[in-house]
């Protein structure tokens, strides 16, 4: 596909990032708080999200200060609202219903949104598209959030056209100086790269899947959420990137059929079929026809959830060979 039609793909917006009423809002934020200046949106966006890990660190007495102000934070505080805010409207709607300034620097912490990366992924993705810049949410793992493991991470890749290249970001964290004197962040200059990742800093889902698969040990290397990542993680993430990259930025909760069994029960001709995906994830825009049409795939259309199970699709698998 030319270059023009793909970034006008992702000038398109799905139900996950679509505003609604709230796309002048967004507009407004980008362009006159933000200047236009992803860091600055960056620091708006962590004023008015907070991971629920720093939650959990809070509760149990950790020092979490350079994020906000905790003494609010007691048990009646929710872990995580994840499964309630899965779109960019319903995020701005409790933005806004929450306090009705909206977006500004210094929101109290216990009026932010308690979501992960995967859903401030999101957010970016519906704020550049209201702006006329062409955006992805990526699913993939972290190398630089802790020194000896990668971490599963939703960053964004963007379209600078002064470049004419995309560029990937990652915008769910601060950057204040107490941030910045980790030492972590010295010894790998990542503070500087947190608006441009180089490949040395980030494992895509292809990366991880392709590594696995000739080093089955890779897996020992990565964190899913707080315990050690599995095979069947890797695979999961794979395909939250796949659908991402097709402008389905489905949830945690979500898997294709395909997926509803452990890794050492797929198929050899299935494994093949994952490995083909992986290769052609490893390039997007060379690759992208053909991801489209692999995105077609019945089996890997029908999705799974908490209310639909794979028992569902049966009848149809059956019937239609899918």
């Amino acid at each position: 596909m030319a270059k023009d039609k793909i970034k006008e793909f992702y000038l398109n917006t799905s139900m996950f990032t679509d505003l609604g009423k709230y796309k002048q809002e967004a507009i407004d934020l980008f362009v006159n708080k933000c200047d236009k200046s992803l860091k600055k949106l960056c620091h708006h966006l962590m004023n008015v999200t907070i991971h629920r890990v720093l939650f959990q660190w809070a509760l149990e007495g950790r020092d979490v200060h350079e994020y906000g102000d905790f003494a609010y934070v007691d048990y009646t505080t929710p872990m995580s609202e994840d499964d309630i805010f899965v779109t960019a409207s319903s995020m701005f709607a409790e933005i806004f219903r929450r306090d009705k300034k909206g977006f500004y620097i210094g929101r109290p912490v216990q009026n932010r949104l308690n979501v992960t990366c995967r859903y401030v992924s999101v957010l970016t993705c519906a704020i550049l598209k209201a702006n006329g810049i062409p955006c992805r949410s990526r699913a993939g793992w972290a190398r630089y959030l802790d020194e000896n493991k990668s971490l599963d991470h939703f960053v964004n890749e963007y379209y600078d056209e002064k470049q004419k290249r995309w560029v990937m970001i990652d915008m769910d964290d601060l950057y204040d100086e107490d941030w910045l004197k980790d030492p972590l962040f010295k010894k790998n200059n990542i503070c500087n790269e947190y608006l441009d990742f180089g490949k040395n800093q980030f494992y895509t889902a292809a990366d991880a899947w392709k590594m696995y698969r000739k080093d089955a040990g890779f897996v020992s290397k990565l964190i899913y959420g707080a315990d050690e990542a599995t095979a069947e993680h890797i695979l999961k993430y794979l395909f939250l990137d796949f659908f991402a990259v097709m402008n389905m930025e489905y949830n945690y909760t979500f898997k294709p059929i395909a997926l509803d069994k452990p890794i050492n029960a797929l198929t050899k001709a299935e494994l093949k079929e994952i490995d083909t995906l992986a290769e052609l994830m490893s390039d997007i825009d060379k690759n992208f026809d053909k991801i489209q049409k692999l995105y077609q795939t019945p089996r890997y259309r029908m999705l799974t959830s908490p209310l639909v199970g794979k028992g569902n699709f049966d009848l149809l698998i059956k019937n239609k060979g899918y």
